[in-house]
Parts: structure tokens; C-alpha cells; sequence
């Protein structure tokens, strides 16, 4: 498994290092994913195959982070933390940090 806990910690220490607070810290992380975002990924929800599109903080740290997904034309926004996406990808190792950071299993939702 790549992204031990050290590992994490230490990108959520890079991610988070000029944060005060939560809305901060989710800022960070929005920051980051953007970037590894550069082009939509193919992910799931709950085993259901959606395409990644996009990240946002809609409604501060209560939310967290909202993924914006895709599938057979419709636009959709879920919880970022009930997202999967393939490990081996920027995107699954910021992803991985955040549900570190949100106290969730870092790699409960990635898939091989």
C-alpha cells in the first residue's frame, strides 16, 4: 500500500501548514485536489460508476468537501469522502490525506 501514515501526515502537514482553522485547512485540501484534478477521473460511488469532474467547498467544514460527478448526462455533487478513485494517482494520494485529516480510513474508498 503506498501512502502510510507518516506519508499522509506529511502532506497534510505541506497542505495545511498556513491554516488557522477548518475552513482554512478544507481550503488547503481544495487547493490541492484542484491541482491534481488537471482532467476528470473515472471514479465510483457506492459501486456505481461516475467520472470526477470537479471539487468545491460548498458549505464551509460541517460538508467538508463535495465532489462534483458525472453519469449518463446528469451532473451530481456527493460527499468528496464517498468518492472512489483508483490508487497510483495524485488524486487518490491528496484524496487519501484528506480522509486522513476528516478521521476517516484513508483508503476505504480507493479501489485497485
Amino acid at each position: 500500500m503506498t501512502g502510510g501514515k507518516r506519508e499522509l501526515d506529511a502532506l497534510i502537514e505541506e497542505i495545511t501548514v498556513d491554516c488557522y482553522n477548518e475552513d482554512e485547512a478544507l481550503g488547503g485540501f481544495l487547493t490541492y485536489l484542484d491541482e491534481a484534478l488537471e482532467q476528470p477521473v473515472e471514479a465510483t460511488v457506492m459501486g456505481v460508476p461516475v467520472t470526477l469532474v470537479g471539487v468545491d467547498s460548498a458549505d464551509g467544514p460541517l460538508r467538508g468537501l463535495v465532489a462534483h460527478c458525472q453519469r449518463d448526462g446528469g451532473d451530481y455533487q456527493i460527499c468528496l469522502l464517498d468518492v472512489a478513485v483508483p490508487r497510483g494517482t495524485e488524486v487518490s494520494r491528496v484524496l487519501a490525506a484528506y480522509r486522513h485529516w476528516a478521521g476517516v480510513d484513508p483508503w476505504s474508498k480507493a479501489t485497485p
